[in-house]
């Protein structure tokens, strides 16, 4: 039986390194990167389609109950090394807006319904405001992910973004035209999921291939390699997030 591997290119994982390279063609993987949103990387998972998988937390979550799954690691965020990752909500520098809560009607930039620092970011944001999302903001606004969200804002076509904080502090630039109001840390950083009916050789080979793992050009890597999986952040984010997506 051919083995898939099915991700989110939007994370920027090097498929193509010397690494992923050999262990893929050593056990004869299909592979399939999904680009821009992850609506359909979550229905071709919720057919089976995949032995395994690298995903943001929000993709996992629509499948949280589903057996034929199990996630065996988390990404280590580049910045630190740790299984969280701070977004920051920015708006333009001259903006009227000091706090989260001026934000109510205005327009959000956002990579896609599933994005872990654009989206679940604000989700749990206005769950704690009371609100939902979908009647907090008067827009979401679909952009290319991260860089391009902080663009959006620069431009004016979107009142504020969360963003991963170390995509916003690379850039001078981001600095002097925009600013942070509120921050949200310790979201879980994707995860590495791999179906249960998968070989044990193959379950083996390619944990573990995650564990050393290392991006090639680390300086712009969101993402630094894997650890064990943190069910812990997960499983909290989860309990909020059931309310907050409800």
């Amino acid at each position: 039986m051919t083995a898939t591997f099915l991700y989110d290119a939007n994370l920027r994982l090097d498929v193509d390194s010397p690494d992923w390279a050999a262990f893929l063609g050593e056990h004869g993987v299909h592979v399939h990167g999904f680009h821009g949103d992850m609506a359909p990387l979550t229905e071709q998972l919720e057919g089976h389609a995949a032995t395994f998988s690298y995903l943001p937390v929000l993709n996992y979550f629509h499948l949280r109950a589903d057996p034929a799954y199990e996630p065996v690691a988390s990404a280590l965020y580049a910045a630190d090394g740790t299984t969280g990752i701070p977004s920051v909500l920015v708006v333009p520098a001259d903006s009227e807006v000091t706090d989260p809560g001026g934000l109510r009607g205005k327009r959000l930039a956002i990579a896609h319904r599933f994005c872990t620092t654009s989206f679940l970011a604000p989700v749990l944001l206005v769950h704690d405001l009371g609100s939902h999302i979908d009647e907090f903001f008067g827009e979401l606004v679909v952009t290319p992910p991260y860089e391009g969200q902080v663009e959006a804002v620069v431009a004016g076509t979107a009142d504020a973004t969360f963003v991963q904080e170390d995509v916003w502090r690379k850039d001078p630039a981001h600095a002097e035209k925009t600013r942070v109001i509120a921050r949200r840390d310790h979201l879980p950083t994707p995860l590495f999921i791999v179906g249960t009916q998968a070989p044990p050789r193959l379950r083996s080979a390619v944990l573990e291939l995650l564990l050393h793992h290392r991006p090639a050009d680390e300086a712009s890597a969101l993402f630094s390699g894997f650890a064990p999986y943190d069910a812990a952040a997960v499983e909290e984010t989860f309990r909020i997030a059931e309310e907050a997506l409800a």
